[in-house]
């Protein structure tokens, strides 16, 4: 048998995480709600979003594609650009450490 090696987590960030793939890449994930049509039941679990070369790069592709905007809180562009800001400062606290 073969045993498969879980992947260290580099960065979790609210609902969006950054794995260990391979000695070149890593991976970004989302913690989602998907619907099994089979089961007919929604089930939370974490969802490939892409891959990176480098952490700094999945942090920018974390930015780029808005993965910490909460969009179910964005009824205008006031409450857009406030989850903007929030998720901004969320990536740079993580630039920090």
């Amino acid at each position: 048998m073969t045993e498969t090696k879980e992947k260290a987590i580099l960065i979790e960030i609210g609902n969006v995480r950054i794995k260990e793939y391979d000695s070149l890449n890593v991976v970004v994930e989302r913690l989602e709600e998907v619907f099994n049509p089979i089961k007919k039941e929604t089930v939370t679990k974490w969802r490939f979003k892409g891959y990176s070369k480098t952490i700094h790069s999945a942090l920018k592709f974390i930015a780029r594609n808005e993965l910490l905007v909460n969009k179910g809180a964005v009824k205008d562009l006031k409450s857009y650009l406030d989850q903007i800001k929030v998720s901004n400062e969320a990536l740079m606290e993580v630039a920090k450490l």
